[in-house]
């Protein structure tokens, strides 16, 4: 049986076709739902998922037509995707999201109906006052992924997923392994803005780190605390005229500077109470997986890094999981 497996993001489609739990073929396109969002209109899009999907059959030796189950996730299943799914509210079992998910029919894109997996939201918007909305959060795409963490190596007792991107996202899974909700920042953007957008530019040599330097990320974590953003923000220019801070140097302080601000809102978060109870599970890259270790280490916490294998086409794994759950498999 070949399975595809479809993750839509902001800016890119992703498409893995499956045999036998193996990756037999995989494709790629530049298009997410940022173009619904700047055409008007998901024409794009859909034409996109579908000559996308097309090609990862081609690289799988099949046609479309032959794959028999069509798994999609992310922002595909939002307004500005292929079909506006609702979310389903934390806490939710990986039971109950694959009994959430839904069938439609998109000729448009394949003969065979698409499984859209829905995303989470913390809490009921119909029960939501100013006061409760510090609790508010939502995930699209994310949730797959924490299912396949779990499916992999289901941690005992409390868990937080931490999955780096353009948004990191916290996930907060509880001891009866339930999503019990999650937590957004703007990490990545505003590490991306920072870096080419700014008078900081020059001297971050418009790069991210590609190397963990332990001295300037610990800096930039104690200057956070010390400063505050914006001024330890501009303290990275100062390092670099003045203290002699290499560009990569001056990147591992950016780093923890923004680290140890999501750390904050970590802690300070109703939703993750009783984090010091939990594994850390994070994910992405070395230099990343490394700065969390650091970070959290220090304030006691346990970490578990995901290793690369377990993170390759992670989404899919998910998605795969979820479906044996709802009987699809």
């Amino acid at each position: 049986m070949y399975i595809a497996t479809i993750d839509g993001g902001t800016s890119n489609t992703r498409v893995f076709v499956w045999h036998d739990g193996i990756i037999a073929g995989q494709a790629k396109a530049a298009v997410g739902v940022r173009n619904t969002a700047m055409d008007g209109t998901n024409q794009r899009l859909q034409e996109a998922v579908r000559d996308t999907l097309a090609e990862a059959a081609r690289m799988a030796g099949v046609a479309t037509g032959d794959i028999s189950i069509v798994l999609a996730a992310g922002m595909l299943t939002s307004n500005v995707g292929l079909c506006d799914i609702p979310h389903v509210t934390a806490p939710v079992s990986l039971e109950g999201l694959a009994q959430a998910m839904v069938v439609k029919e998109l000729p448009a894109i394949c003969q065979q109906p698409l499984w859209f997996v829905p995303g989470v939201r913390n809490c009921d918007p119909a029960t939501l006052t100013p006061d409760q909305s510090i609790d508010m959060d939502m995930m699209r795409g994310e949730e797959v992924e924490a299912a396949g963490l779990l499916a992999q190596a289901a941690p005992e007792g409390k868990a937080v997923f931490v999955l780096p991107g353009s948004h990191n996202k916290y996930v907060m899974i509880d001891e009866q392994q339930r999503i019990q909700g999650c937590l957004t920042t703007l990490y990545g953007e505003l590490l991306h803005s920072l870096t080419f957008d700014t008078i900081l530019a020059d001297t971050l040599n418009r790069s991210f780190a590609s190397e963990f330097l332990a001295g300037p990320f610990r800096k930039g974590v104690s200057d956070y605390y010390q400063m505050g953003l914006l001024h330890g923000a501009f303290m990275t220019r100062i390092l670099g005229m003045f203290c002699h801070y290499t560009a990569q140097e001056a990147q591992n302080y950016l780093l923890g500077l923004l680290m140890a601000d999501d750390m904050t809102a970590l802690k300070r978060s109703r939703i993750f109470a009783g984090l010091e109870k939990a594994i850390f599970v994070v994910a992405g890259n070395t230099v990343m997986q490394k700065a969390y270790e650091a970070i959290l280490k220090k304030d006691g916490y346990q970490v578990v890094l995901a290793a690369e294998e377990q993170q390759q086409a992670l989404s899919g794994r998910g998605a795969l999981y979820l479906a044996g759950l709802r009987g699809l498999l």
